[in-house]
């Protein structure tokens, strides 16, 4: 298989962890950097031994070598420079949230298929070693079917080191886009069905900005079940990353950060089940999205899932300001795909 060659545009933090997950893979090197600041981009170039380094954007979608390209900057972001790529002919692994509102969603998978490429949202959770150990266990049957669920992800907001376009509502910001967006699609995914409704309770309790900080969503899915996200940034206290999953005949909890570990509940006892750590937390995410570009198969978090659980949460933050319970979509219907790629049979879809 040729080695896939990447473009990362934008050399924030999280840049990093794709370098560093990209560096434990024989079949991905990154040949290209983009950045406004000269200095950041000698760092990685130096770093990661990164050939090339551009000012825009632009003059690395130019880059004929370039084959796909990771966006990892503001969430407003996202959409504008999606389509750029799209349009220059490169696959596109676009950060979480995939974008701030759904005709920005929708544009961006139009893009994708009007060019003939991938494009995958970076929803890292989704590919942690705790949650695919998590949802093979769910993915036996030994558990039996799910009953409900609870996604949570509490932990300091960091209010002092965010940048402000991460404080801000009107750029995309907030725990919900920015944290919640993890605890929609793990919820999604263990309850193995899309969305049909949302009630939320979505506010700014802890801090001073005009983004919120909380969120509790009861949301409904269409296989008849029901669960619940929690996202909140307080000030001070102790995390909590758990999702836990009852079944009808056992129950799950996992969880990568804070603790790492995967249990079932079974018999009145909690057993601790072993799982394979990868070498960094991106490393199965970029894993998948090289190996749906070279077989030619729908990604596993493609641009539909993406803009249904941006969906979700949209309509958790219309639940709030309205007091009401907001249905997804204009009418009852189930979402299917329109690629007509081929699926692989190593991941669970919705």
């Amino acid at each position: 298989m040729t080695a896939l060659k990447v473009g990362i545009i934008g050399l924030g933090g999280i840049a990093r962890s794709h370098c560093d997950a990209i560096a434990h893979l024989d079949q991905v090197e990154v040949v290209a950097v983009a950045d406004l600041f000269e200095e950041k981009r000698r760092e990685y170039m130096d770093k990661y031994h990164i050939p090339r380094g551009y000012s825009t954007h632009h003059e690395l979608l130019a880059d004929a070598d370039v084959d796909a390209v990771a966006v990892v900057l503001g969430h407003q972001l996202h959409h504008q420079l999606t389509i750029d790529a799209c349009r220059a002919g490169k696959h596109v692994l676009v950060e979480k949230p995939m974008a701030i509102n759904l005709e920005q969603c929708d544009a961006m998978v139009a893009a994708a298929a009007e060019n003939n490429v991938k494009l995958m949202v970076g929803l890292s959770q989704h590919f942690y070693s705790t949650s695919l150990k998590a949802k093979e266990i769910l993915d036996s049957g030994r558990l039996g079917p799910v009953i409900t669920a609870v996604s949570y992800m509490s932990k300091n907001w960091n209010f002092a080191g965010r940048r402000p376009q991460y404080r801000s509502r009107f750029h995309g910001g907030g725990m919900w886009l920015t944290n919640g967006v993890h605890v929609v699609d793990r919820l999604t995914w263990v309850m193995a069905s899309q969305a049909a409704s949302v009630s939320a309770s979505i506010g700014t309790r802890a801090h001073y900005q005009a983004s919120d900080d909380s969120a509790t969503a009861f949301i409904r899915y269409k296989n008849g079940l029901a669960g619940t996200a929690v996202a909140v940034g307080f000030a001070d206290g102790a995390p909590n990353f758990e999702c836990q999953v009852i079944c009808a005949n056992g129950s799950l909890r996992f969880s990568q950060h804070g603790e790492k570990y995967v249990k079932v509940g079974q018999g009145d006892t909690w057993e601790d089940v072993p799982f394979e750590d990868a070498p960094t937390e991106m490393y199965h995410e970029w894993k998948s999205f090289a190996e749906a570009i070279a077989l030619n198969i729908e990604p596993p978090t493609h641009g539909q899932y993406g803009r249904h659980i941006m969906e979700i949460l949209f309509a958790a933050e219309a639940s709030s300001l309205t007091r009401r319970e907001v249905k997804i979509g204009r009418r009852p219907h189930w979402q299917t795909q329109t690629s007509g790629s081929p699926v692989t049979t190593q991941h669970g879809w919705i």
